[in-house]
């Protein structure tokens, strides 16, 4: 799958800059931004983050303090729970890419009343120093739901979907705001599917996970 997104985003670098036309208004800018759906998801997804971090850790003292089997199966999914959400929407996609990609986002570059040029992705480079467009964390977020797909196993679909749902909803939100291009909430799903693989693997190999 990361092999696929990279390759599609490097081979139609023109469909971000499609995309974020549709959404931007000339001699007004992104103003679909403004609408109270869009300031809704943009202001709501960090609270829910943090309440559900909150919930996971909670829940996770609690499966440490009790004995017995269920315990131990809610341990290892809390854990890896709490992994995925703090590396995945976490640490990898603001630390190593969004704080180190240097890529504009849509409103800072020339196409769209900025003064950088546009980068496409998924290739480092640009004028940005921090908190820049490559991923987008706020999709990275909504993206997350999928992790459920490796705690519950038979009910992989409806977790998937979901996830996806809620990334793809959550990053039509950042685009709307002029925030992301396409490719960035594209990334961030490659981000999030790629941290729940490797928990998945070491986590089965060592057994913590039922």
């Amino acid at each position: 799958m990361t092999l696929a997104v990279s390759l599609l985003l490097l081979a139609l670098p023109a469909a971000d800059l499609w995309l974020a036309r549709a959404l931007y208004v000339p001699g007004a800018g992104f103003v679909y931004g403004e609408d109270p759906p869009v300031q809704w998801i943009y202001h709501g997804v960090p609270w829910i983050v943090w309440a559900l971090s909150l919930v996971l850790l909670t829940a996770l003292v609690w499966a440490a303090a009790a004995g017995g089997a269920e315990a131990r199966t809610w341990r290892g999914r809390c854990a890896f729970a709490i992994l995925a959400l703090a590396l995945g929407p976490g640490l990898l996609s603001h630390t190593l890419f969004k704080d180190r990609w240097g890529r504009p986002r849509p409103v800072q570059v020339r196409e769209f009343g900025g003064a950088w040029d546009f980068v496409p992705a998924p290739l480092p480079g640009g004028a940005c120093r921090h908190n820049c467009s490559f991923v987008s964390g706020h999709a990275a977020a909504g993206f997350y739901l999928i992790t459920g797909a490796w705690l519950w196993p038979r009910r992989r679909r409806a977790w998937l979907l979901a996830g996806l749902g809620a990334g793809g909803i959550v990053g039509l939100a950042r685009m709307a705001q002029g925030a992301h291009f396409l490719s960035d909430v594209l990334g961030s799903a490659v981000v999030v599917w790629g941290t729940n693989m490797a928990l998945n693997a070491v986590f089965v190999r060592r057994g913590w996970l039922a």
